[in-house]
């Protein structure tokens, strides 16, 4: 056997390569690597964030040859080891026995400050076995983040095999049972079998002592809540001795750290089938335990992390039909559109949870089965979605989930724009208010108090409501009601005859309105300029002082609600000047994307419309243009302009004495207007 080169010695990062036919072994990267304690396959497609390829290591080695011809293993199977190198001599001659009719190969991922590899490697090289082969990846200690649980991870992502087995290095695991194992997987159907301790035929005796078997059944238990029902009929989500097909669990999903591996992966993956097959804990060959109480609080915060995870979210929205939402934290600017139920159809699901691991910046990965974007600031926001046909997966920080406004505004909006384009429709950035079966939109080319004079119009006339800042609209001029509450000063409540807030709500709007003015957006957005984290700002101080938003029956009462109708006009108000004009078609459809751009554009949006465009099969900014063109087609528009701000008084005009089209008023209401 020819030694290890000088300079590649126990703390060098490093896959060694062992071939039982040549006595030779060679060095190189271990990939992917471990980013934080979670795989990052990503590449980085904004300045200041790290990059790193998805697996730039040649594939693992073929464990045998039939001619010319190449044979992949069948099984991997993983070994997390931490200075075990008095028993992984051992371990592998009795792997190197065990038959399971196709070639296999073992992946040790060693965390070791000693010479555990090269000894490994030594004795690696002195099995004989054409179909068996043995890899060695020692991680530096910077690479280090997941711990056992990342080890794992990281040889997960170092192998194609299409089976994969975990178990221990110390010999408490019996190799002799990786063959049963592999065989009820195969045989059973089923994506993940466990060696269970506490199954009907299994012992835990090789817990040496009383209290550490107590200690164990304890920890068993705490695991057992993190896990979701359908999988809490296994009696040992603790063992770290099991099989799993490759193909059934996603590596993007897990956040490893700890060292229970797979309680990650059941957690994380509700949907595996499972199955277990009984074993006698053996005691450790040689060597000492690495379980300590503070791996005992790490099991006890992953519990309760998986438990948040796979509860069902208890918040659900029905958008007419079209596309369903439902998020673990109440969306108030969807309350008109709560159900008790979603159907099967498209779907953005929120998740709040820890992102740690993540690495900062914005990540973009377009090249796995599941597309994902990640947007993570040091100062506390965090989200990463992941998209699978027209079903979206949210996941954000609780920084972000304590500020629903922002979660709403920030992910959950931007997302419903495409996703409703990708199904034939367009989220417009317009007030819309209906008579009859005739809607009319109302827009803005400058800050022109738009919600003021909606409210005034339906505050005078005999109007339904069907939007205030967004409304949904089909490309044969149907538009259909987007009720969010209504983001207002004080300057809109005087302004108006008849609301019912109170006192306190009234004083309140002095502040809430300066500081979630126009201006304090674009104060924002110049922030964004200089890098600052203004996604975690808005977050923490939409915490504190909460946006002066209140639904429309509470500011016009006895105000009607519209539910569809057909748009029959367009109105621009403009401040400055005096009379009106028509605007022809083409200007009319620029104006409206004009404010659609101007609505969104805050971090992350890039991040997500980045995503979204890139994954689509379609054009979806062509598409969306085509669609707001369509609807607007014979639409008449008219550009009111006004220093008196006395637009409301002239849309009433317009809409109820007929002089868009419309049918003639009641006499009650012409004599109120006169």
């Amino acid at each position: 056997m020819t030694d290890p080169e000088p300079g590649h010695g126990g703390t060098d990062h490093g896959v060694i390569e062992v071939n039982p036919k040549t006595d030779l072994f060679d060095m190189t990267s271990l990939a992917p690597r471990l980013v934080g304690g979670t795989l990052d396959h990503t590449r980085t497609l904004s300045r200041g964030a790290a990059v790193v390829e998805p697996a730039t290591a040649a594939p693992p080695p073929p464990s045998a040859t039939r001619g010319d011809e190449q044979i992949a293993p069948l099984v991997s199977v993983i070994v997390p080891t931490r200075h075990e190198a008095e028993n992984l001599p051992v371990l592998f001659e009795r792997l190197g026995r065990v038959e399971i009719g196709s070639p296999m190969e073992v992946l040790v991922v060693d965390d070791s400050d000693d010479d555990t590899p090269q000894q490994a490697a030594r004795a690696a090289a002195r099995l004989r076995r054409p179909d068996y082969r043995i890899r060695i990846a020692h991680r530096s200690p910077e690479d280090r983040e997941g711990g056992l649980s990342g080890a794992v991870a990281a040889g997960m992502a170092a192998t194609s095999a299409p089976w994969i087995c975990v178990m221990d290095g110390d010999l408490q695991h019996p190799p002799e049972l990786v063959a049963a194992l592999v065989a009820a997987a195969i045989e059973g159907d089923r994506d993940l079998v466990v060696a269970s301790r506490y199954c009907e035929g299994g012992s835990s005796q090789g817990l040496q002592h009383r209290y550490r078997r107590a200690t164990s059944r304890a920890a068993t238990a705490v695991a057992h809540v993190g896990l979701p029902p359908s999988l809490r009929q296994l009696s040992d989500p603790m063992s770290g001795f099991f099989v799993v097909r490759r193909d059934a669990i996603d590596l993007d999903r897990l956040q490893p750290r700890g060292f229970k591996i797979l309680l990650e992966i059941l957690g994380r993956h509700p949907h595996l089938r499972v199955g277990e097959v009984p074993f006698e804990f053996g005691a450790r060959h040689a060597g000492h335990s690495k379980a300590s109480a503070g791996q005992a609080l790490h099991l006890v915060r992953q519990a309760a992390e998986l438990h948040r995870a796979a509860a069902p979210p208890t918040h659900r929205y029905d958008i007419h039909g079209i596309v369903g939402v439902e998020s673990d934290r109440r969306l108030p600017e969807l309350t008109k559109f709560a159900v008790d139920r979603l159907g099967d159809g498209p779907r953005i699901t929120v998740r709040v949870g820890s992102l740690r691991g993540l690495p900062k910046g914005e990540n973009i990965d377009l090249t796995g089965d599941v597309p994902a974007v990640s947007y993570v600031e040091r100062a506390g926001f965090g989200m990463r979605v992941k998209i699978q046909g027209t079903n979206v997966e949210v996941d954000v920080t609780p920084s972000v989930a304590r500020s629903p406004h922002v979660l709403y505004t920030n992910v959950v909006e931007p997302l419903l724009r495409w996703l409703l384009v990708s199904l034939d429709h367009a989220l417009v950035h317009a007030a819309c208010i209906a008579d009859g079966e005739h809607a009319y939109l109302v827009t803005a080319r400058t800050d022109t108090g738009k919600t003021t004079t909606m409210l005034k119009v339906l505050d005078r006339a005999p109007l339904s409501f069907m939007s205030d800042d967004l409304v949904v609209v089909r490309r044969d001029g149907t538009v259909l009601t987007y009720p969010k509450p209504l983001t207002i000063s004080a300057h809109t409540v005087h302004a108006l005859r008849s609301t019912d807030l109170n006192r306190r709500e009234r004083i309140a709007l002095v502040p809430q309105s300066r500081l979630h003015s126009r201006e304090g957006r674009q104060f924002a957005f110049l922030l964004t300029r200089y890098r600052l984290p203004v996604a975690s700002i808005s977050a923490m101080i939409q915490r504190l002082v909460p946006p002066p938003k209140y639904h429309v029956e509470r500011l016009v009462l006895g105000v009607a609600s519209g539910q569809r109708a057909r748009i029959r006009g367009m109105f621009v108000i403009q401040r400055g000047g005096l009379g009106g004009e028509p605007v022809a078609h083409d200007e009319a459809l620029e104006i409206l994307l004009a404010n659609c751009a101007d609505a969104f554009g805050f971090p992350p949006y890039d991040s997500l419309e980045r995503l979204v465009l890139s994954v689509s099969p379609d054009d979806l900014r062509t598409k969306e243009r085509w669609i707001i063109a369509e609807a607007l087609g014979g639409v008449p528009t008219e550009l009111m302009r006004s220093e008196t701000l006395d637009w409301a008084e002239r849309i009433v005009d317009r809409i109820l004495l007929g002089s868009n089209g419309s049918v003639d008023p009641p006499m009650e209401i012409l004599q109120e207007i006169v």
